[in-house]
C-alpha cells in the first residue's frame, strides 16, 4: 500500500487535467468545423496513450534515459530535416512534410525536442561555465544548425518557435541581450520594408542621443556616466556612418513596390536625414565632452581609464564598442530589409504587408483567411452563436480554419466570453509549466521545462495574434487545438516528458 502511494505521489495531476481539458475542447472545435477531421482528431488523440506509454517504459527501463539519448535524437532530427529538403511534399510554399497517407510528419517538429533535450544536456552538464565564450557559442551552434535547415525549406513560423530555447538560455545565465537582439532585429525588418530605413535609422538614432543626453544631465553616478559616454561614442560612430551611406548609397533600403517607402521624395529623405543626424551627432559629442569634462575635474576618477578585464562591462571603451557593433549590425539589418523582402516569395510578402495595409488589400489572395476569420470573430459576440451553429464555419468561407484558424470557430461560437475564458485557461496552465520548471532541481529539467512552456507560449501567442490580424501569417498552430495528427502528438510528447521529468524529481525527494 506504502509502495503504491509512493508510485502515484510526484504525479502532477493538474497538469495532466489541464492538458485533457484543452485536447477535448479542441477536438470539438475541430469536430464543429468538420466533422470528418474531428473525428480522425478523436483517432489521433486515441492513438497518444501508445507515445505516453513508450515514453514512461523507456525512461524507467534507462536511467536518465533523456540526457544520454539526447545526441542521438538529436542526429537522426538532423537527418529528417535533410530528408524532407530532398523527399518532403510542399504545402503553402514550404517543403516541411513527409506525407504518410493517413497522417503527415513535419520533422521540425522532432527538431525541437530533440534541440531542447541536447541544449538541456549541454547546460546542464557540470564541466561549463555558463557565461565563457566556447559555451555561448557551443550552445547557440546547437541551436543554429536545425534553424538553418529548418530556413530552407522555407519554414518560418518553426524558425519563431527555436526562439523559445533563448529564453530558457536566459535562466541559466545567457545575457538577456540574446532575447533582446532578436526581436529588435525582428521589429526592424518589418518597418524597414514599409518605410525608408535611413528615416527608422535616423530616428533610432535621435532618440537614443535624446535620451542619452538627459541621463548625463541629471545624474551624478560615475558609473553609469561611463556607461552613457560610451553610449555616445558608438553613436557619434552611427551617426557619422549613416551621413555618409546618406550621401554616397541613397538608395538603399528602398523597397521598389507599392508601398509607403517609395513614396517620399529623395530629397526630402536626404534633408531630414543630414539634419537628425547631424542634430544628434551634436548631442552626443556634447554629451561625451561632458562627462568627459565632470571627471577631468575629479582627480579620483578617469573617465577613459582603459581596464582590460572592464571591457564589455560598464567601462567606457567596452561600453562604446559594444555599442557601435549593435548599431551597425543594425544598419545592416534595416538597410538590406528591403532587398531581403524582395527575394521572398509573393505570398509571403503578401502575408507582411497585409499586417501595415490590412487584408482588404490582399482579400483575394494571402488576406482571404483572415478577413473571414475576423468576421467570424467579430460576429460571436459576447456569447457567441453556439456550438455547431457558427454561419462562417458553415459556409467553409476559412479553409485554414480546422488548422491554423481554428480560434476563430471558438470566436464565432463561444463569444468573447468564452474566448477570454480559454485564454485565461491557456495562460494557467502555460504558467503552471513555468512553475514547475522553476522548482526542478535539476538543471536538466529546469531547462527542459523552460523550453516547454516557451515552447508553448510562442504558439499560443502568435497564432492568436496571426488569427486576430496583429502578427503575419507564418503558418502556427495553436497547441491541442488545431487539426493534425504530427502536431498533437508533438506536444503530447513534450508535455509528457517534462512531465516525467518532473515525476522523478519529486520521487528523489520520497
Amino acid at each position: 500500500m506504502l509502495s503504491q502511494s509512493r508510485t502515484f505521489r510526484g504525479i502532477d495531476w493538474t497538469t495532466i487535467i489541464m492538458c485533457l481539458m484543452l485536447i477535448l475542447f479542441g477536438i470539438m472545435n475541430v469536430y464543429s468545423v468538420e466533422e470528418a477531421r474531428g473525428i480522425k482528431q478523436l483517432i489521433f488523440f486515441g492513438l497518444s496513450p501508445i507515445i505516453v506509454i513508450l515514453l514512461i517504459s523507456i525512461s524507467s527501463s534507462t536511467s536518465n534515459f533523456f540526457e544520454v539519448y539526447s545526441p542521438l535524437l538529436y542526429g537522426g532530427a538532423l537527418l529528417l530535416l535533410v530528408g524532407v529538403l530532398i523527399f518532403g511534399k510542399e504545402i503553402n510554399g514550404a517543403k516541411a512534410w513527409f506525407d504518410f497517407g493517413f497522417v503527415s510528419f513535419q520533422p521540425a517538429e522532432l527538431g525541437k525536442l530533440a534541440t531542447g533535450l541536447l541544449l538541456a544536456n549541454y547546460i546542464s552538464s557540470p564541466s561549463i561555465e555558463i557565461k565563457s565564450q566556447k559555451t555561448v557559442i557551443t550552445a547557440f551552434a546547437i541551436l543554429g544548425i536545425p534553424v538553418i535547415l529548418i530556413l530552407l525549406q522555407p519554414d518560418l513560423g518553426s524558425v519563431l518557435v527555436f526562439s523559445a530555447f533563448i529564453v530558457a538560455l536566459y535562466r541559466e545565465g545567457f545575457s538577456p541581450w540574446y532575447i533582446f537582439i532578436p526581436v529588435i532585429g525582428g521589429i526592424l525588418f518589418l518597418f524597414s520594408i514599409t518605410y525608408p530605413s535611413y528615416y527608422i535609422l535616423t530616428a533610432a538614432g535621435f532618440l537614443t542621443a535624446i535620451i542619452g543626453t538627459l541621463v548625463v544631465s541629471f545624474t551624478y553616478n560615475r558609473s553609469t556616466l561611463r556607461t552613457i559616454a560610451g553610449l555616445h561614442i558608438g553613436l557619434v560612430f552611427f551617426f557619422l556612418v549613416l551621413i555618409f551611406l546618406m550621401a554616397f548609397f541613397p538608395e538603399l533600403g528602398i523597397v521598389e513596390d507599392e508601398t509607403a517607402a517609395q513614396f517620399v521624395p529623395l530629397e526630402n529623405l536626404k534633408f531630414n536625414v543630414y539634419l537628425y543626424s547631424l542634430i544628434g551627432l551634436i548631442l552626443s559629442l556634447f554629451s561625451t565632452l561632458s562627462v568627459a569634462y565632470f571627471f577631468m575635474n575629479d582627480s579620483s576618477e578617469s573617465a577613459f581609464k582603459l581596464s582590460a578585464s572592464e571591457i564589455g562591462s560598464n567601462n567606457t571603451y567596452g561600453t562604446a564598442i559594444i555599442t557601435s557593433v549593435i548599431l551597425s549590425l543594425t544598419i545592416f539589418i534595416s538597410l538590406f530589409s528591403a532587398s531581403i523582402y524582395q527575394e521572398l516569395p509573393k505570398h509571403q510578402q503578401e502575408r507582411i504587408m497585409v499586417l501595415f495595409e490590412g487584408e482588404g488589400k490582399y482579400r483575394d489572395t494571402s488576406g482571404y483567411n483572415l478577413l473571414y476569420s475576423k468576421t467570424a470573430i467579430g460576429s460571436g459576440d459576447f456569447f457567441g452563436k453556439g456550438y455547431m451553429q457558427g454561419t462562417v464555419k458553415m459556409g467553409r468561407f476559412v479553409p485554414e480554419q480546422p488548422t491554423d484558424y481554428i480560434f476563430c470557430t471558438v470566436g464565432e461560437e463561444w463569444g468573447f466570453l468564452g474566448s477570454s475564458i480559454l485564454v485565461i485557461f491557456y495562460a494557467l496552465f502555460i504558467a503552471r509549466i513555468y512553475y514547475l520548471a522553476e522548482n526542478q532541481r535539476s538543471e536538466f529539467s529546469r531547462f527542459f521545462g523552460y523550453s516547454v512552456a516557451t515552447i508553448f507560449l510562442i504558439h499560443f501567442f502568435i497564432n492568436i495574434a496571426m488569427v486576430m490580424g496583429l502578427f503575419p501569417t507564418v503558418g502556427i498552430p495553436l497547441p491541442f487545438f488545431s487539426y493534425g495528427g504530427s502536431s498533437l502528438w508533438s506536444f503530447i510528447t513534450l508535455i509528457t516528458i517534462f512531465l516525467i521529468l518532473n515525476y522523478k524529481d519529486k520521487q528523489s525527494l520520497i
